[in-house]
């Protein structure tokens, strides 16, 4: 990962090791007990608007439930890892930590009680400070706990977190590619005497005073495992489920729902190399699961978990043959094989990504299995929308066609945006608003969310990429921990013709009127996303690191 755009290479590197379990192995010459796994998504640093639900927002009730919805589904991720490791240790004990669910108290007892050898973190930048506390009091309490980073933030700071005030001390590797569990496997083995460091692929680490980073290919995600969630089941009930009967039991049928790796990269353009300049930041290319290693992973999770299944690919809608010149035609098969399932007919399990182009051409197509549509409207004016944007859809009128197709097919809709955009004047953003709460009234019954958010200037996104090389404050405040929200003030500042707090007004205007809407009918929620938190909220949180770091 890379703060510059870069090609992704998708292959196999014979230099690492990617055949897991290993195939022979010497005995292991250090002992690892137990390896924990944190989940910090947006939701857990309990502060700022985030995806589940946002801050509560004045002047309008029945927010009851955005108290405490926490996250609906796990980390793909994470559980992609745990489900390699129960096949290449299973001696070995390990569990799993969302912090959406289980708060930080309880986490610390447990820590406390019996802390793990090697800890796993998801890093996010908004919750990059709750990663280094959770990884200061592993060390307090085991100052042996070998403690690995990962995800985009941590991928693409590396270097900063390894060398950072914090990260220096807390940090001992850093996943920096797209091979979650074959660096971890691979990390595991090394810690226990059975691999050498140098053959893990995509892992950095601090070596004779010197940053090292193997880079390595994104290895085919059509020959990996897919995460197995019954190891999980047990909280699956006690957390995810409570929560998704929050949000969206009134849109499903199925009562849970899980994350499946089924698709990645986005089909942006006329050919695979050309993609928008988001995938090309982090990294992205067009790439499928095969249909008959994924149908029986399906058929278990609906038939046997009774889970619906979100398809964490960045375009899953623009993989049909018709588009890409008839090249890529996974939608198709797998609507076939939906179809031909006794398990899977008649099931709409799935909420997919993609884009109002790409949801005009494959809409029918999917519908017998495809139950919601995510999609990044970004903005009404296209104005807004530069020519390389992930989310441009061309205008109000093809946005209007789809959502009219989405509505006579039966989709349900999780429509979000983005307000502040450069070119934004106080006159746009109350039309934007108009536009927002338009559409919340015409479609309510078949929208599960409307997000709308201001522009999260962080590593992985493009409009960080441009404001780091075009402005000396930003690179200013570059580093192992990044101040978002003041970042995208300073933003929308130098691009808008209006302030953060407008922004933020506009944005709580059109939370109230969904609010509103869907309490009336529909059970809508909105949702906005989470820089970070106030200053004196950050302040808070960085006083209980250090404090905790002076124990070390």
């Amino acid at each position: 990962m890379s703060l510059q755009p870069v090609e992704e290479v998708v292959g196999v590197d014979g230099r690492y090791q990617w055949v897991l379990p290993l195939p022979e192995t010497a005995a292991p010459t250090s002992r690892i007990r137990s390896v924990w796994y944190f989940a910090l998504p947006l939701t857990s640093a309990h502060r700022g608007g985030h995806s589940g639900g946002g801050a509560t927002i004045p002047g309008v009730g029945g927010q009851e439930r955005y108290e405490n919805e926490g996250s609906v589904y796990p980390h793909a991720g994470l559980m992609e890892m745990i489900t390699y490791q129960v096949r290449c240790f299973p001696e070995i004990d390990w569990r799993h930590f969302d912090m959406s669910h289980v708060p930080w108290p309880e986490v610390r007892a447990a820590i406390e009680a019996d802390p793990p050898d090697v800890a796993a973190f998801t890093v996010y930048t908004s919750t990059s400070l709750w990663a280094f506390i959770v990884a200061a009091e592993i060390k307090r309490v085991n100052p042996d706990a070998v403690v690995i980073f990962g995800n985009d933030h941590a991928g693409i700071l590396y270097r900063e977190i390894l060398t950072g005030q914090y990260g220096g001390r807390l940090v001992d590797f850093v996943s920096t590619g797209n091979n979650g569990p074959f660096t971890m496997m691979g990390l595991l083995y090394a810690l226990r005497g059975q691999l050498d460091l140098g053959r893990v692929p995509s892992l950095a680490y601090r070596h004779r005073g010197e940053v090292v980073n193997q880079p390595a290919p994104s290895y085919p995600i059509d020959r990996r495992l897919l995460p197995d969630y019954r190891l999980i089941e047990d909280q699956l009930e006690q957390y995810y489920d409570k929560a998704f009967a929050v949000w969206y039991a009134q849109h499903y049928d199925l009562k849970r729902m899980v994350t499946l790796p089924l698709d990645a990269g986005c089909t942006w353009g006329r050919r695979p190399g050309r993609r928008c300049k988001h995938c090309s930041i982090q990294g992205l290319t067009p790439k499928t699961t095969r249909v008959s290693t994924t149908l029986p992973v399906l058929e278990n999770v609906v038939g046997e978990l009774g889970a619906n299944v979100y398809a964490a690919g960045d375009s899953t809608f623009g993989f049909s043959r018709d588009q890409w010149s008839g090249e890529i035609g996974y939608l198709d098969e797998l609507a076939e094989a939906c179809a031909a399932s006794p398990v899977l007919r008649g099931h709409r399990f799935m909420l997919a990504y993609g884009l109002v182009y790409e949801f005009l051409q494959s809409a029918e197509l999917c519908q017998g299995f495809i139950r919601t549509w995510n999609v990044g409207l970004e903005a009404f004016d296209p104005t807004l929308l530069k020519g390389d944007s992930k989310g441009i859809n061309k205008g109000p009128d093809r946005m209007h066609e789809a959502l009219e197709l989405a509505q006579k097919l039966d989709y349900k809709l999780y429509a979000s945006g983005i307000m502040g955009l450069p070119g934004t004047t106080l006159k746009l953003l109350r039309t934007e608003v108009d536009n927002w709460l338009s559409l919340a009234e015409t479609y309510r019954d078949s929208i599960t969310t409307i997000s709308v958010a201001a522009p999260g200037v962080i590593p992985g996104s493009r409009m960080y990429w441009e404001s780091f090389n075009s402005d000396p404050q930003v690179r200013a405040a570059h580093g192992e921990i990044i101040p978002a929200r003041r970042l995208t003030d300073l933003y929308i500042r130098t691009h808008t013709d209006v302030q953060l707090a407008d922004v933020e007004a506009a944005i709580a205007e059109v939370g109230r009127g969904v609010i509103t809407l869907g309490e009336e009918r529909g059970h809508m929620k909105f949702g906005g996303y989470m820089l970070g938190g106030k200053d004196e909220d950050e302040a808070a949180e960085r006083r209980q690191l250090d404090a905790i770091c002076a124990q070390l």
